[in-house]
């Protein structure tokens, strides 16, 4: 468990005097008659500061991914939403988080990623840390039985590195319970890291992670990934509590998607013909094929601009081998190109929202409830 220091320096009516009553209430009801989040939401400082303070940071989010930090020693500073974090794998092997400042006079511990430590050591006054967070001394005996580095709740699963800000959420196997259930027929832990890629968009994060869920645009944008599974062969995604999910069967693989690689163990035959994926409201996402499994992580850098990356995980040797390097090309080459379609669609996305003509829009009855319930996840995770 962390250490809770969130401040309470915003209200639910905050969250209502920006948005509008009105706004909000029109989230409601059947799709056909309901409204996507207004523009304000997409293009507001003060909102987003809202999504940081009542969204995120009283909810699970990734914050880090254990490949980097796999080894003892090993740190990676992050900014969530705001705030400066560590994450570090301890002498001991065990992974945790901890806010990126020294108790004495805050300054940052932590300025790059680092290997190969055995001790924290504060800029400022030359504070001394162990890799558990422990104060170790202070120079000159000066409050040597001052606390610790405040820690972070934090927990892993699988590849990746969950935080809790405020120490409050739900357990994050309950959290994730839904999602969990999608992908359980696939052993994740035989997969490894093979690969990342990067992505800087000019738009709100909610755009880019509406745009992952949403499979209407496909046929439109995706040529490939329509030839590969076409529009009259997928169906609108689900929704499961907080979690919004879809999949597919395909007929035959391809480079990049179940051809050329191993598959996960012990497949089921219709997992092993299976692409299935899911998104968390706050700005994350997984989706796995017989041969991998790929993250996608969307961080808020302004209300119109955001950082995507995606990690790619292969099965066992594949992820690393050269044997498998044509493989693995491959499938980072599919995300790359995959990607790249939709940045273009999301910006004007993003441009469109600075439009007073756009009132919340027109949405499918079909299609879009999933998209509608992220709207709907983000503002009543801010309640």
């Amino acid at each position: 468990m962390g250490h809770r220091v969130v401040a309470e320096c915003s209200a639910w009516s905050d969250v209502e005097a920006l948005a509008g009553a009105d706004a909000l209430d029109a989230l409601d009801g059947p799709v056909d008659r309901a409204s996507a989040l207004p523009n304000v939401c997409y293009t507001s400082a003060a909102w987003q500061k809202l999504e940081f303070e009542r969204l995120f940071a009283r909810s699970w989010f990734v914050a880090g991914f254990v490949q980097d930090v796999p080894q003892p020693g090993d740190a990676m500073p992050v900014e969530a939403f705001g705030t400066p974090l560590l994450v570090l794998c301890g002498l001991d092997g065990v992974i945790r988080v901890f806010h990126n400042v020294c108790r004495y006079r805050r300054a940052v511990l932590v300025s790059g990623r680092c290997s190969g430590l055995r001790e924290l050591a504060s800029p400022n006054r030359g504070w001394i840390y162990e890799l558990d967070g422990s104060l170790r001394g202070s120079p000159h005996g000066c409050h040597d039985d001052a606390p610790g580095l405040v820690p972070v709740r934090s927990q892993v699963w699988h590849h990746w590195i969950f935080v809790n800000l405020d120490g409050e959420a739900p357990a994050l196997k309950d959290y994730l319970a839904p999602a969990a259930d999608l992908v359980r027929g696939y052993d994740l832990g035989a997969s490894r890291h093979a690969g990342t890629v990067h992505f800087e968009i000019a738009a709100n994060w909610k755009l880019a992670l509406e745009n992952y869920i949403e499979p209407y645009h496909v046929f439109s944008a995706h040529p490939r990934l329509h030839a590969f599974v076409p529009m009259l062969e997928r169906m609108p995604s689900r929704i499961d509590r907080h979690v919004m999910w879809n999949r597919y069967l395909f007929k035959a693989s391809e480079p990049g998607r179940g051809d050329g690689l191993p598959y996960f163990p012990n497949l089921p035959d219709e997992a092993a013909r299976q692409g299935v994926w899911f998104i968390l409201p706050t700005a994350f996402g997984v989706e796995v094929y017989p041969d991998h499994v790929a993250s996608f992580h969307v961080a808020p850098v302004a209300p119109d601009r955001c950082r995507e990356r995606i990690d790619v995980y292969l099965v066992g040797e594949a992820a690393t081998s050269p044997d498998w390097a044509e493989g693995r090309k491959a499938v980072l080459d599919m995300w790359n190109e995959l990607n790249h379609e939709d940045i273009g669609l999301i910006e004007s996305m993003q441009r469109g929202r600075r439009s007073p003509a756009y009132d919340g829009g027109c949405l499918s009855d079909y299609w879009d409830e999933a998209p509608l319930h992220l709207s709907r996840m983000v503002v009543e995770g801010m309640r």
